[in-house]
């Protein structure tokens, strides 16, 4: 009978942490849905996107000059012959995942790779649905809000995607390495990284605006606040302890 019951035992152990990395993933999916929703609502305010973005939109505007736009999977990512701000990000995520490859990695997990799939598509969905709204015609005061509302938007996301603990995109990692190597807070490495986004984007063509600049100063400082309740908001739904946790990031990296 206590063989049996360790042997239930176990199995409803399995079956639960299961059930939590299937949680833990549609939170994913949510988070990834909710920062591509902000990212769309900073292209259509047309007075400046987040500052990947603008390095995004300026390496689409590049590469789109060339005949990578006629290769079959672009045409099939993008619908037409065409290097939208979405390739252009699957490009980028792609580089990045096979770098942190070879640096860091530990730092890979599924949804690492979810993102270098899908974050490019989802852009390119958001963008159209965002697009049934006239958001270019509201006045300039309006338009800059809606901007510091998508920094806010984005940090939700990023701090529901990054608490699942099933990964984050490669470009995320990136100021998490740097923090691990030099011990200064997360907000100043996000700007800096942000201010290099935002020139060589630039150089390349991407669109810079106010609202570039306020993503620029926003975005890190309203991760720093969302990070601990996304945490809690994770907690309370795949309904894990710490250590729990702990063993589930163990189990799916």
């Amino acid at each position: 009978m206590k063989f049996a019951e360790k042997y239930e035992a176990k199995e409803d152990r399995t079956m639960n942490k299961a059930i939590n990395l299937i949680k833990r993933l549609i939170l994913f999916f949510v988070g990834m849905s909710i920062i591509q929703f902000g990212v769309a609502l900073f292209l259509k305010t047309n007075i400046g996107s987040d500052t990947f973005t603008v390095f995004t939109q300026g390496l689409a505007t590049t590469l789109d000059k060339t005949s990578l736009k006629e290769f079959f999977l672009v045409k099939w990512i993008a619908g037409s012959p065409q290097v939208t701000t979405g390739v252009a990000n699957m490009i980028i995520l792609v580089v990045l995942f096979a770098i942190i490859l070879l640096v860091e990695r530990k730092r890979v997990n599924i949804g690492t790779l979810i993102c270098v799939i899908g974050v490019g598509p989802i852009i390119d969905l958001c963008v159209k649905v965002v697009s049934y709204f006239p958001i270019e015609s509201y006045n300039y005061v309006i338009r800059a809000l809606l901007v510091v509302f998508g920094c806010f938007i984005i940090a939700v996301g990023f701090s529901v995607l990054s608490a699942t603990n099933v990964g984050v995109a490669p470009n995320d990692i990136v100021p998490f390495l740097i923090q691990d190597k030099i011990k200064i807070q997360y907000r100043w490495i996000r700007i800096t990284l942000d201010a290099g986004y935002l020139i060589i984007g630039f150089l390349l063509g991407g669109t810079i605006g106010i609202g570039t600049i306020i993503s620029m100063l926003a975005i890190g400082p309203f991760i720093q606040f969302c990070l601990p309740h996304g945490e809690k908001l994770v907690r309370l739904i795949v309904g894990e302890s710490n250590e729990d946790e702990g063993e589930s990031v163990t189990a799916t990296a």
